[in-house]
């Protein structure tokens, strides 16, 4: 099996494992979670960032519309945004974490 077709597969388990550990987290806030959930987003940033940037696959569509503009295929197109999305998501975390803002668990 090709890594290149898999890799988008395993962004989106990583995605899946991240909203299981938001659940988790919503069960009870307690001091002990919230580190938990920091750190295991921050593992699973680090995973899609290395997944990005290592991707073999085909970035690019093969039809491009515009002169000077590049499309990213589908499959990259998946890594990317996974990597977007739980970027932003680890931004939530920290800015929880330290106190400055609560908006990732608000409404609990």
């Amino acid at each position: 099996m090709k890594w290149g077709f898999s890799m988008p597969f395993l962004a989106l388990l990583l995605d899946l494992l991240a909203a299981l550990v938001y659940y988790f987290q919503l069960d009870s806030l307690t001091d002990m979670r919230v580190l938990l959930g920091l750190i295991l987003q921050i593992v699973i940033f680090i995973l899609l960032a290395l997944i990005t940037f290592t991707y073999k696959g085909k970035r690019y569509a093969t039809m491009q519309p515009y002169l000077f503009m590049k499309y990213f295929s589908i499959r990259y197109s998946i890594i990317v945004i996974s990597f977007v999305l739980n970027g932003f998501l680890l931004f939530l975390y920290v800015l929880n974490f330290m106190g400055i803002n609560d908006v990732i668990f608000s409404a609990y």
